[in-house]
């Protein structure tokens, strides 16, 4: 079975002529850096990005898998498409690409071809910040190229598009880049067998202060990283809790097949466990604000957690207890749940005594489930919170 990758969808794909054309139709509020710099907006409210990486959409010549595609990604719980520019360079098809996925609530994060001159202005022109731009084939080459690109586009658009560079493997955008103007929020490629939480933490403590993802972490059903085997649901669950719970503004998913040749195979791809699973961290941080890391708060065990105004929340990996420091929590009476990653379905705790070192234990009903991730909410009583991941 081939794959059709990143490098393989840029290889082939060429840059489009640079001719004037109408910018597309405006389609959602454009996305902004929220005001502590750490995450992002959209019309003044929290967005978490949580995208699927479609290297192939804007190459495949079948419009009904597009909207396909983007029908049952919409319905998931994506808020981000992130796809490379097709072969040939027909922008019509991106413009039409544009306005189908923001039909749908959909944006789109583009990777163009090549750092052509003249590129720049090209696209700040027709697109203005309808688009976000990820500059870079994904090797972390050429980033003085790309640099000159950015610099065309934010001088050609009105107001400024979001914009940041695709790091090589092991890398950041700050490591390729820098700090200039025109990176509006950092990447990095953690991949199999990272520790994705250090990752975060690192690149979230480089100044200046902005928005950090994982660019590109271990996809589904890619081969494993230790040993036989394949990646599955609880793996990329893992990586995307672990993401979100060290402080990034979201989380970049992928499978391995998702492109495959054969069109049977990309259908299953496309409904695959851990992809249809995205769509419970979407309802949970929909129903929680938290998402400022609390690392301090845990006294014993192993688990990401972020704080609220009037709650937190913590993720435990592996299903295993951990304490958590209780005592600073506002109000007079705290409530906990158990929210399940695999279902979405809340868990009522009870209430929660403070103490210096709480102790917890997620729910287990048997064996199989000894390894598996939950995640503890635990509320101030008087916020009057609905159960997490519900409205």
């Amino acid at each position: 079975m081939k794959h059709r990758t990143l490098a393989a969808v840029l290889a082939t794909a060429l840059a489009a002529p640079l001719t004037a054309a109408a910018a597309p139709a405006p389609g959602l509020t454009p996305l902004e850096i929220s005001p502590d710099g750490r995450s992002f907006t959209a019309g003044g409210a929290p967005f978490l990005w949580l995208a699927d990486t479609a290297w192939g959409l804007l190459a495949s010549g079948d419009p009904a898998e597009v909207e396909h595609y983007l029908d049952v990604r919409a319905a998931q719980g994506f808020t981000v498409v992130q796809t490379a520019v097709p072969a040939g360079g027909d922008w019509a098809r991106v413009d039409t690409a544009v306005a189908e996925a923001a039909e749908r609530g959909l944006r789109v994060a583009i990777t163009p071809a090549q750092p052509d001159p003249g590129l720049g202005p090209f696209l700040g022109e027709r697109y203005g910040d309808r688009v976000v731009w990820v500059l870079g084939d994904g090797s972390g080459d050429d980033a003085p190229e790309w640099s000159a690109v950015a610099d065309g586009i934010a001088a050609a658009a009105e107001p400024d598009p979001l914009m940041t560079f695709a790091p090589g493997p092991g890398g950041s955008s700050s490591d390729a880049v820098g700090a200039v103007e025109w990176l509006s929020f950092g990447q990095f490629r953690s991949g199999p067998c990272s520790a994705v939480g250090d990752l975060v933490a690192r690149l979230r403590s480089r100044p200046p202060v902005r928005p950090v993802l994982d660019a590109q972490p271990s996809y589904e059903d890619a081969p494993a990283c230790a040993g036989p085997g394949r990646t599955e649901a609880v793996d990329v669950r893992r990586s995307a809790y672990a993401d979100v719970f060290a402080g990034a503004a979201g989380h970049t998913y992928g499978h391995h097949a998702a492109w495959a040749d054969d069109p049977a195979v990309r259908a299953a791809a496309l409904v695959d466990e851990g992809a249809t699973q995205m769509a419970h961290l979407r309802a949970l941080t929909d129903s929680r604000s938290a998402r400022t890391p609390a690392p301090r708060l845990l006294t014993e065990g192993t688990a990401g957690v972020l704080r609220g105004p009037d709650h937190l929340m913590a993720h435990a990996p592996a299903g295993e207890g951990f304490a958590l420091d209780t005592t600073g929590l506002p109000g007079d009476a705290l409530r906990a749940w158990w929210f399940d990653p695999r279902t979405g379905e809340p868990v009522d705790a009870g209430s929660v005594q403070r103490s210096g070192s709480t102790p917890f234990f997620p729910p287990v009903t048997g064996p199989e489930d000894a390894e598996l991730d939950w995640v503890l909410v635990i509320d101030d009583v008087a916020a009057g919170l609905a159960p997490p991941g519900r409205q």
